[in-house]
């Protein structure tokens, strides 16, 4: 069920880059630039170029920083009616006005400028604003050559036709990349609460690290403004070394989840992010466009990299986690080379699904996360099962030997009454028995009759004794006075019948 969610989105992936303008209708008049200074109010009555939109003005003036005014002209009938504008984007601000009249305007049309980018624009044209004949929309653009400064394609047509094509690019634009940010920033919160309490588990720490990482890249999705950077290319360069961070926590993550370790190719990792970072810090206006598509570009191939290990586990290996995730590296490699195709102008317009994919790289990492977590879980499950055995048998065992020792105890108590009994008749009867033995042996006719009855009655005394202090003495129970007694009073008929 997962491995076809994630080939509906890889086919989303791939419907949306082929088909996303295919209904776009083109422009249906004249499109003309021009360039001025930054602070130019009114575009100049010379040197206007026929155009293709959308437009990259750096491909046709190289290294030109400033304002382009673009000229949208389109006839009308004699009675007008209310017409719809669609502006796909504008790099980086500008304003907008159609016959005169302003419509928008960014906060800021010099630098730091108002990044507005990445927002579609929708105005809807009434018919008093029009008039028959010929009309002019008039935008103003303030952009740097280092970062694909121009104009989106424009459209011209139904005012319900166009809202609904705003609709959509509104959410391509910036409500998917908010609910992108939104679940990323969540699975990276999450797993870091996991990391704190599992440091061993490395996995969870670059997981969290790569999410924080693109967290800092995909800002510049929504970004209005340059805050808290004085620059934009101090900004810029910041995103782009988020970029290189967010590539090495994401090979880290995927060696860890595929069990691999390279020490010294990770320290080279290391030490090439560092490098990225630091030449982009340094860079000056000239340079900074330069270090910034080289890195990018670099980052993008190299992504080739954990994505393959990734594509190459998942065919190799029959575990689900490793096959979630090989497709996971499919997806990236395709929005991968699509966004890198864009950001180095092969492909037209400024649509990237490197957010997508991250999505998916996000909620596929985290499944598989959260599959080792539950593998985890189960074998201490099943190592509490296998202790509470082992716990139970060693009760057993114990309870066992408790009991043998138990029937042992009793034993030696059998035995140590029947010595006792034994001492005793051998003190007590036995020694009555020798004494009237002997006397009946010296003189057997002198005995008198009473007197051996009186012997009789003492051994039957004397066996009274016995038998009664056997059959309730324990060890410990009688004090020396108490055992005395009995001997005191054998000794003194002993000594009457002999005087």
């Amino acid at each position: 069920m997962i491995r076809n969610i994630l080939l509906a989105l890889l086919g989303l992936l791939f419907m949306c880059a082929t088909g996303a303008r295919a209904d776009a209708p083109k422009w249906p008049g004249r499109v003309e630039a021009v360039r001025s200074d930054w602070n130019a109010q009114i575009p100049p009555d010379t040197g206007w170029v026929k155009i293709a939109l959308p437009d990259d003005w750096a491909k046709r003036w190289p290294g030109f920083d400033g304002v382009v005014w673009y000229r949208l002209t389109w006839d009308e009938p004699a009675a007008p009616n209310d017409r719809g504008v669609l502006i796909d984007y504008l790099n980086m601000a500008g304003e907008i006005e159609v016959n005169s009249i302003v419509l928008a305007r960014d906060a800021s049309l010099v630098e730091p400028l108002t990044r507005s980018w990445n927002t579609p624009r929708f105005f809807r044209l009434s018919a008093p604003l029009l008039h028959g004949g010929q009309n002019s929309l008039l935008v103003r653009v303030s952009g740097m050559a280092a970062y694909q400064p121009g104009l989106g394609r424009v459209s011209l047509g139904d005012p319900a036709r166009m809202h609904a094509r705003y609709e959509r690019a509104l959410f391509q634009h910036r409500d998917a990349q908010i609910i992108a940010y939104a679940i990323i920033a969540t699975l990276g919160g999450f797993f870091l609460a996991l990391w704190l309490f599992r440091r061993k588990e490395t996995a969870y720490g670059w997981f969290t690290a790569m999410q924080m990482a693109w967290l800092a890249v995909s800002w510049n999705q929504f970004a209005t403004s340059i805050r808290p950077f004085p620059s934009t290319d101090l900004y810029e360069a910041a995103n782009t070394a988020a970029l290189l961070g967010f590539c090495l926590f994401y090979t880290l993550f995927v060696l860890r989840i595929c069990e691999r370790r390279w020490p010294r190719r990770e320290l080279a990792m290391w030490l090439g992010t560092g490098t990225g970072s630091l030449w982009l810090l340094l860079a000056s206006h000239s340079g900074i466009g330069m270090a910034r598509s080289t890195l990018t570009a670099l980052a993008a191939l190299y992504m080739f990299v954990p994505n393959g290990i990734l594509l190459h586990s998942g065919i190799r290996s029959t575990r689900p986690d490793l096959r979630i995730l090989g497709l996971v590296g499919l997806v990236n490699l395709a929005a991968g080379i699509h966004d890198t195709l864009v950001f180095l102008g092969v492909l037209g317009g400024n649509n990237y699904y490197a957010s997508l994919s991250t999505v998916i790289t996000a909620i596929g990492g985290a499944l598989v996360l959260a599959w080792s977590f539950a593998r985890s879980l189960r074998r201490i499950e099943s190592f509490n099962i296998e202790l509470q055995h082992n716990v139970d048998d060693a009760r057993a065992e114990l309870a066992a030997t408790l009991l043998r020792q138990h029937e042992l105890e009793l034993v030696q108590a059998r035995l140590g009454e029947r010595l006792n009994l034994a001492h005793d008749l051998h003190d007590g009867l036995g020694g009555m028995l020798i004494g009237n033995i002997a006397a009946l042996e010296r003189a057997p006719e002198s005995v008198p009759s009473q007197r051996m009855l009186e012997a009789m009655r003492q051994l039957r005394d004397d066996l009274r004794l016995i038998i009664d202090a056997a059959s309730s003495q324990h060890h410990g129970e009688y004090s020396l006075k108490e055992l005395l007694g009995p001997l005191r009073h054998r000794m003194s008929q002993l000594f009457e019948t002999h005087d």
